[in-house]
């Protein structure tokens, strides 16, 4: 019998307790999956008329996956609260606020994909509060640094629906079946590959970045010889990274001074990922992703996210 996100309680300590939140997550992307592809005949590409609190036009797809989210975990029952990227303020989930865990999410990466037609994706990650469980869970809750994580994850919205994940033993890729309706373990153990693969940035703001980052990238494809692969939607770019080896990068540059990619929606979770894949996850000045200490919601860092002789070579 296929293994589904039910093996998750077998994996260490975090297993138990994060396995019924999964699977919620689970459930959400299975219906987000199924809202993507019905999207075109619904009216439901396109802008959805507002901006995200970062000041990005907000597709309609990525209000209704905000949406479909936070009423899955509600359906948990184990979670009291959700920092979204598209919304401003921590979302309190009023009849749970008591529960232990919070999520952080970041709902559709890479929504500006979706009207060519290319793939998408979800983040997410999963800390327990600090406060007291009889008070309302603050904000404060949310700003823990990644190695206070108990899981993290992605969901891959491409030919198939995808959710690989880590409860801090591994890291477990798992496919969706239509003919049994559950997401079966196709992806054990995944592991970053030492050698080879693909450097994944947008090279076109290469003249605008910080840290002199255009030619160490041209020095680690001298040295490397890595060929470049760039998708546009990080959950897209980070699966081949994994896969295939390689490093992911996005650097701060003179319009986006602290980087673009958010500490608490994109670089942990996926930092979080890559470091119990084998491989490295670095921000600017030599720290660790998963070092940094959050101090606000919607905060921003340079990301730089590989097999590890990649990373030291563009950073070193």
């Amino acid at each position: 019998m296929a293994m589904t996100l039910n093996n998750i309680v077998e994996q260490g300590k975090n297993g138990p307790a994060m396995m019924p939140i999964i699977q919620g997550v689970g459930r959400a992307a299975i219906e987000i999956a199924a809202v993507l592809r019905g999207a075109v005949f619904r009216g439901a590409l396109g802008q959805a008329g507002g901006e995200n609190v970062q000041g990005e036009q907000q597709q309609v797809l990525d209000v209704l996956s905000d949406e479909i989210f936070l009423e899955e975990m509600r359906a948990t029952g184990f979670i009291c609260a959700v920092g979204s990227e598209e919304q401003e303020n921590l979302l309190i989930i009023e009849e749970y606020s008591h529960a232990d865990y919070l999520v952080l999410v970041d709902p559709l990466d890479g929504s500006s994909n979706l009207d060519i037609d290319c793939p998408v994706g979800t983040i997410f990650s999963i800390v327990k509060r600090k406060s007291p469980n009889d008070q309302l869970p603050d904000v404060s809750d949310t700003l823990q640094a990644g190695r206070d994580v108990l899981a993290a994850g992605y969901v891959l919205y491409g030919p198939s629906t995808m959710l690989v994940c880590s409860v801090g033993e591994g890291v477990n890729g798992y496919t969706f079946n239509p003919n049994t309706a559950r997401f079966e373990s196709s992806h054990p153990n995944m592991t970053i590959p030492a050698t080879g693969g693909y450097y994944s940035v947008n090279e076109s703001n290469a003249d605008k970045w910080a840290d002199d980052m255009g030619s160490k990238l041209a020095n680690l494809k001298k040295e490397t010889g890595l060929g470049m692969r760039y998708v546009g939607a990080m959950v897209a770019d980070m699966h081949r990274t994994i896969l295939k080896g390689g490093i992911f990068l996005y650097p701060a540059d003179s319009k986006n001074v602290t980087g673009k990619l958010r500490l608490l929606y994109e670089a942990i979770p996926m930092g979080f990922i890559m470091e119990q894949a084998g491989g490295k996850s670095m921000s600017s000045d030599g720290v660790a992703v998963l070092d940094i200490l959050p101090e606000a919601l919607h905060q921003r860092v340079p990301v730089y996210l590989g097999a590890n002789a990649a990373v030291d070579t563009l950073l070193g």
